[in-house]
Formats: structure tokens, C-alpha cells, sequence
């Protein structure tokens, strides 16, 4: 004698309402991770030649972070391995360059670009105004695994970061190399 025992129409409901449960609970949990924001301006004073860096919100895949340089704020050729960069400008203007010093781009306002993971770049703002650059991150293998790689010294010291967690301050310790 089988001890299994055939699914009746009663069986077969209960099974479909554990995966709505089931799937409902998914939601719920990604939904949990909503966060909302703002960005009215930096709410520190920021030093000529500097930079200053708001995130906005992020998640182990993808990070929104705006910086803030205040005339100049260059920084190093460099690259990310596991890091896939959009950049556009908000405020003031914004010129990026590649090895070599060759200019990628001079971007204003509502203009950007896509720097896919490996690509070696610096930039810096242009002008006496103040430039706002919202920087979106991808991730591929998860925010632990990306990497800041300069490839020439530093030109100014790291910039300061605002709104990060214990545990995103700690990442970024141990992936950003200056």
C-alpha cells in the first residue's frame, strides 16, 4: 500500500494560496526596502578645489549618489572593475577626460554619460560655478566586490562622503584605493 495520498480540488486551492502567500511575501519584503529622498543643495560648506559626495539611496546592486565640486574637484585617472558608471550633470559644467588627458566630454546641465566597468577616466568641474553631478552606479557582482583602481596619484585628497551607513563606509574603505 502507496502512502501517497491524490490531491483533491480542496489540496489543489491551499497549494495555489501558499503561492500567492508565498509570492505576496516576496513583495513585501523588497517593497520594505523602499526609500525616498531629496536633494536640495549640499548642507555643508565645501572648500575651493573640493568635492563632496551625498548619497541619495543604494542597495547591494546599485547606488544614486550626488557630487558636489566646488571649482575644480578633480580627481585621478582611474578605473572600477565591477562598477558600471552614469553620470549627468545637474548644475554648472563638467568636463571628463580619459588616459592621456584626452577629453571624453564637457557636459552641462540634463547631459552625461555611460562609463561601462574598466573605463579609465577623471574629471573635474569647469568654471567658477559650483557643479552637481549625479552619479548612478551598477553593481554586476554586488557593491562588496567593486573596486576603485587609480592608475596616477592622487590630485586631491578623497572626498567627503555624507548619508553612508557603518556598513557603506566600511565597503568603501576596503574598495577605494587611493
Amino acid at each position: 500500500m502507496s502512502d501517497v495520498k491524490e490531491a483533491t480540488a480542496g489540496d489543489l486551492h491551499m497549494e495555489d494560496k501558499r503561492g500567492a502567500e508565498k509570492k505576496e511575501a516576496f513583495f513585501l519584503a523588497a517593497e520594505a526596502g523602499i526609500k525616498t529622498f531629496d536633494f536640495n543643495g549640499p548642507e555643508a560648506a565645501i572648500e575651493e578645489g573640493k568635492k563632496l559626495h551625498v548619497k541619495l539611496a543604494g542597495t547591494d546592486s546599485c547606488r544614486a549618489s550626488i557630487q558636489v565640486l566646488n571649482k575644480g574637484g578633480e580627481n585621478n585617472l582611474h578605473y572600477h572593475p565591477n562598477m558600471d558608471l552614469i553620470y549627468m550633470v545637474l548644475k554648472g559644467r563638467v568636463k571628463f577626460y580619459g588616459p592621456g588627458d584626452v577629453e571624453i566630454g564637457d557636459f552641462g546641465p540634463h547631459e552625461g554619460l555611460l562609463l561601462p566597468e574598466n573605463s579609465r577616466y577623471w574629471f573635474g568641474s569647469v568654471g567658477d560655478e559650483e557643479a552637481w553631478l549625479l552619479q548612478i552606479a551598477g553593481y554586476p557582482k554586488g557593491a562588496k566586490m567593486s573596486k576603485r583602481i587609480p592608475l596616477e596619484p592622487a590630485k586631491l585628497p578623497p572626498s567627503t562622503w555624507i548619508g553612508m551607513s557603518e556598513e557603506d563606509e566600511k565597503i568603501r574603505r576596503q574598495n577605494n584605493q587611493h
